[in-house]
């Protein structure tokens, strides 16, 4: 027989079961992946919600927060212009001041908050929106401080445990009511878009059916016209603010406390002059001189006081040292007849300066006139307590 009649003939139907179990195994292998898919996308959806919720509850507390620096700062603009002087040093200026400052670190704080707890991040691109919200409360508030103060002549106020910053005699620039105003609504403005950026997250959360469930923040509520921080209201406290007389700047340095070294000897003259903000006095030098040991140098230890509501810089504080002998007395030595010594510092309101002041040459045996003075800025109608003399006698 041929070889070729000698091949078995392949049974009809094998091709065919074995396409059949292929199709079979793939469709397991599909059903199988698929459903690890939707296993893992149940679970991550779990994490995701988790997530979310405990995203939205640290959220929900920086924006509690956010609505009470709201409502101090709405109070405080609201009352600004009715400030009154209290007893220094809280003057009205202080106080507006303080408020502001208060303000901005808040609001700071609170925008540092919203980006940190942004990971990991919650569903809907949430965290975006949140912290764009405490930039807008944030920029505006800075913004706020920065045109009051260029409207009335403040400086913020030294933070508490922060290297002091040195005081100047305002902004660089001031700017008129009608600017101030200007630029007052347009940070109400801001913060406006800031309670529409917050409904906006929780409209949107609400669609997509994320579990993101925060409590209103508002700083502008309804009517808007009529809100403190609105825009409208906003623009008419910057008219009220540059017209009250509370917030007028008012300048006065005293030099309230003296002290010589080397100390006065008990007998003699007076040997210190302390005065104070609320009724300030000159010495004059009296006949009877203030006695202080032999020495080569004299010199004043010197206190200045901000009785103002103005930080003030560039005060130079002198100390002159001129001879006072009777006529017809020998005249000390030539490297012996006194002199001048001067300090240049800053002021906040406020607040004191002890200046750095060198000792000035005396010789034993002689009278000599010690008078400190202060510098008057521009604007201190009463020189009072602005100079201290003392008729000083070195003991031979």
């Amino acid at each position: 027989m041929p070889r070729a009649s000698r091949r078995r003939r392949r049974p009809p139907g094998r091709g065919l079961g074995q396409s059949v179990l292929i199709a079979a195994a793939v469709a397991v292998t599909v059903l199988l992946v698929a459903g690890s898919l939707i296993a893992i996308h149940t679970q991550s959806q779990g994490y995701r919600d988790a997530t979310t919720r405990g995203y939205a509850a640290l959220a929900d507390q920086i924006g509690q927060a956010s609505s009470r620096t709201g409502a101090q700062l709405s109070s405080l603009m609201a009352g600004a212009p009715s400030l009154t002087d209290q007893a220094f040093p809280i003057t009205a200026r202080g106080q507006l001041q303080q408020g502001l400052d208060a303000a901005v670190l808040a609001t700071s704080e609170q925008l540092t908050q919203a980006r940190t707890i942004a990971s990991p991040p919650p569903s809907g691109g949430l965290a975006g929106g949140f912290a764009q919200v405490m930039e807008l409360r944030a920029t505006g508030t800075d913004q706020l401080r920065t045109t009051v103060d260029q409207l009335l002549g403040m400086v913020p106020l030294p933070i508490a445990g922060a290297p002091a910053p040195t005081p100047t005699a305002g902004p660089t620039t001031l700017i008129s009511a009608d600017q101030a105003a200007a630029e007052m609504s347009a940070e109400g403005r801001l913060f406006v878009a800031a309670d529409a950026g917050f409904r906006g997250l929780q409209a949107r959360a609400a669609s997509q059916h994320v579990p993101f469930r925060v409590r209103p923040s508002v700083w502008v509520p309804a009517p808007v016209a009529t809100a403190p921080l609105g825009p409208t209201s906003m623009a008419a406290t910057a008219t009220a603010l540059a017209s009250s007389a509370a917030l007028v700047p008012f300048h006065h340095l005293v030099v309230t406390a003296v002290g010589l070294q080397p100390p006065a000897v008990p007998s003699g003259g007076v040997g210190t002059v302390a005065t104070s903000c609320a009724q300030p006095q000159s010495t004059a030098p009296g006949s009877a001189p203030t006695v202080v040991p032999p020495t080569t140098t004299l010199a004043a230890s010197v206190s200045v006081t901000n009785c103002g509501n103005v930080a003030e810089a560039d005060v130079a504080v002198t100390v002159t040292v001129t001879t006072a002998d009777p006529a017809g007395t020998a005249p000390p030595p030539p490297g012996a007849r006194g002199g001048r010594s001067q300090s240049v510092v800053a002021i906040a309101p406020g607040g004191s300066s002890a200046p750095d002041l060198a000792p000035l040459p005396v010789a034993s045996g002689h009278l000599y006139t010690l008078t400190v003075s202060v510098s008057l800025p521009p604007g201190q109608a009463d020189p009072t307590g602005s100079t201290q003399r003392f008729l000083v006698e070195v003991t031979g």
